[in-house]
């Protein structure tokens, strides 16, 4: 994958998107976590504010998911290089 790229090159770019991909899955997990708490204290206690919906849920756990996989899968291939 790294080509010509020294080893430490190539392991710094294999970190970032390592890196990159976990934060978008906590970010987008951490959403869509805050977003169904919205939604059942929109429930229980009657609020009026933004609710993302089923779509929107969708969406945001459907980006989680992504960003999970391509993480779990970047690492597995690192770890077999190595």
């Amino acid at each position: 994958m790294c080509g010509k790229m020294t080893n430490e090159k190539c392991n710094a770019k294999e970190s970032l998107i390592s890196r990159s991909s976990f934060i978008l899955f906590v970010f987008f997990f951490g959403l869509y976590i805050v977003n169904v708490l919205i939604g059942k204290a929109i429930i229980v206690y009657k609020w009026e504010i933004f609710h993302f919906g089923n779509v929107g849920e969708f969406l945001i756990l459907l980006s989680a998911s992504i960003a999970f996989i391509i993480c779990a899968l970047h690492k597995e291939s690192v770890s077999k290089r190595s």
